[in-house]
């Protein structure tokens, strides 16, 4: 009897204790809820919850409810506004943490409902969807899907990737340059586009990739082709260019690090990690779309 009293007591101590915002991010990390996220998503989530404890921690959670909650966290928003994706996605994910808390009915209010967003969408944040990559790199014919696969292995940009050198591939490593920055990358090419380099180094071509004449690919014709081929399979509201970022996705999902895809993509770094943020719940689709095509 005496140690059940003493635990009792003991509990009743600690609920008298006052909640803050950070014990409940703490709750919210150990709930089902964040469980269940993918490996990457919780990694991200650590990061932008230490933050949002060291800048909210000790406030408490009554205060949530009250008037000037939302104003407190929108202020906090637009002081980032240099940034505003990263900016919106630190909100979006203390609006995540208030939606779980009010769903348990620990606040009766989430103040961030509705919040709306500082930065607009632009090519960068769009990716091919996992069906669209399949169907083109299973479909389309093999001189054009080859240039797909160098653009999604390499990270690189269309004219990069028609333009690379078949001398660029040797000793089992490639040499990227990059026409835009001029820097030049050496990377272990994937096993994925192993057969695309050798054949190129059998025929002698000055170029990896070529045409369905054998022949240099020029900018206008691989558009006006690729443009054709988009349509015969009816693959809508993505370009050739979205195939960086979906590359990028792609890359972080496999456990590649930001530095390094910001090395071989000629992405700034905070560019990779934004692509990465709004797109990396489709990674795990999007490998397995590019290994069935490249297989």
């Amino acid at each position: 009897m005496h140690e059940y009293l003493r635990l009792t007591r003991d509990r009743k101590i600690a609920e008298a204790k006052p909640k803050t915002l950070a014990w409940l991010v703490s709750e919210y990390l150990a709930s089902a809820d964040y469980q269940k996220l993918s490996v990457n998503t919780k990694r991200d989530y650590e990061r932008m919850t230490g933050v949002i404890s060291i800048k909210f921690g000790t406030l408490p959670v009554q205060a949530l409810e009250a008037r000037g909650a939302r104003r407190l966290f929108m202020d906090w928003r637009d002081e980032m506004r240099a940034t505003p994706r990263s900016a919106d996605l630190h909100i979006t994910v203390l609006a995540r943490i208030l939606s779980w808390a009010k769903n348990r009915e620990i606040i009766i209010r989430n103040p961030l409902e509705k919040a709306g967003k500082l930065h607009k969408s632009n090519r960068k944040d769009i990716i091919w969807m996992p069906s669209q990559l399949s169907k083109f790199l299973n479909e389309a014919p093999a001189h054009l899907s080859d240039v797909v696969k160098m653009a999604l292995w390499t990270m690189q940009r269309k004219g990069d990737v028609l333009g690379m050198p078949t001398i660029a591939y040797s000793d089992d490593l490639l040499w990227i340059t990059q026409g835009k920055t001029g820097a030049r990358v050496r990377i272990k090419p994937a096993d994925e586009i192993l057969p695309i380099l050798r054949t190129a180094k059998e025929k002698n071509r000055t170029r990896v990739l070529a045409n369905s004449f054998g022949d240099m690919w020029t900018s206008s014709g691989f558009d006006s082709s690729f443009k054709k081929e988009m349509n015969r399979l009816e693959i809508k509201g993505v370009t050739f260019h979205d195939l960086r970022g979906t590359a990028i996705t792609y890359a972080y999902a496999n456990g590649m690090d930001v530095e390094r895809i910001a090395e071989i993509s000629g992405h700034s770094k905070s560019e990779c990690e934004t692509i990465i943020r709004r797109n990396y719940l489709a990674g795990g689709d999007v490998i397995e779309a590019i290994r069935k095509g490249t297989q």
